[in-house]
């Protein structure tokens, strides 16, 4: 299981990084670094980390609030997110009938 993945990572005069995990609390935790050219200018230091926390029992608002976002008016939502677990191996049951 996979409890961490990189969201973004752009390199350049400023460096940035965020991550996304699953702390051992079950917290959401988004963190993010920038490195170089922007946090100097701004806060006179080379190195800028920032991190947004969503507790345990909050992260399935965020679930939902997500799949609105992604899917909200689109027929083929359960086929398509069906396919998207398989690609990433998160097991999920489907069931349809005539």
């Amino acid at each position: 299981m996979t409890d961490k993945v990189k969201l973004v990572e752009i390199e350049g005069a400023t460096l940035r990084y965020i991550d996304a995990e699953i702390t051992d609390e079950g917290d959401l935790l988004l963190s993010g670094q920038d490195f170089g050219e922007a946090p100097l200018k701004v806060w006179g230091e080379d190195k800028y980390e920032f991190w947004l926390r969503v507790t345990a029992p909050n992260k399935d608002r965020v679930l939902l609030a997500l799949l609105e976002k992604l899917y909200a008016g689109n027929p083929s939502l359960i086929s398509e997110l069906k396919h998207y677990l398989e690609t990433k191996d998160i097991p999920c049951e489907f069931f349809n009938y005539f």
